[in-house]
């Protein structure tokens, strides 16, 4: 059987990384959190309350470095009948999830040192699979398709993170601008093909560009 993601995806990488940050934050503080939130109209501010960081998810795109990938053909069983048959598969868009990290509460210095935390844990774990994705999604749709996340701190100017603030219309504040890439949305556009008698058609074998590749 052929595992795909689902399009519970975009919520299972945020949770994926609220667990990993949260290890993360609580090296130097046992009782720090992790929140994802919503910024947009909301006021928020650094604040002197529990120390913590905040994670917004402020732009879903899809990755330009993933398109055109081929349809896949995979060889399915029905269930009632036992018949065997061969199914097109519509590749998975290719998303791309850009995040703000956001210190809050204590001082200047242990936000700094909070920071620094999360940016090490990030750093070192840059490409996220297997074990590090299966404890933290509550459908773990990711680690069930058998897929890696890879995280980048996004090199943005000061003029270009300030813009970030801006546009959800939040003063500025001192954060981090990361990329989670490539989260696959499984697609539903499926198109079921002759039944198979024989031969060898593998499981999960892409069909070349002449079958089903988006313009």
């Amino acid at each position: 059987m052929v595992v795909v993601g689902s399009a519970d995806v975009i919520a299972d990488v945020s949770d994926i990384l609220v667990h990993v940050l949260t290890a993360a934050v609580r090296e130097s503080d046992a009782h720090a959190r992790v929140h994802l939130v919503e910024l947009v109209g909301q006021h928020r501010g650094g604040g002197h309350g529990r120390l913590g960081l905040e994670l917004f998810l402020y732009e879903v795109a899809e990755d330009p470095s993933a398109r055109n990938r081929p349809s896949r053909h995979t060889v399915v069983e029905d269930p009632d009948t036992g018949a065997v048959r061969q199914e097109r598969r519509r590749a998975d868009m290719a998303l791309l999830l850009r995040y703000l990290l956001i210190p809050t509460g204590g001082t200047p210095d242990a936000q700094q040192r909070i920071l620094g935390r999360a940016m090490r844990a990030l750093y070192d774990d840059a490409i996220l699979q297997g074990p590090s994705l299966v404890p933290a999604a509550q459908s773990n749709s990711v680690a069930d398709a058998g897929e890696s996340l890879k995280l980048r701190l996004a090199p943005l100017s000061l003029d270009e993170r300030a813009k970030v603030w801006w546009a959800i219309s939040q003063p500025y504040r001192l954060s981090l601008n990361y990329e989670v890439r490539v989260v696959n949305l499984a697609s539903r556009d499926i198109t079921r093909e002759s039944a198979v008698t024989g031969g060898g058609v593998g499981v999960g074998v892409g069909v070349g560009p002449s079958a089903g590749v988006r313009p």
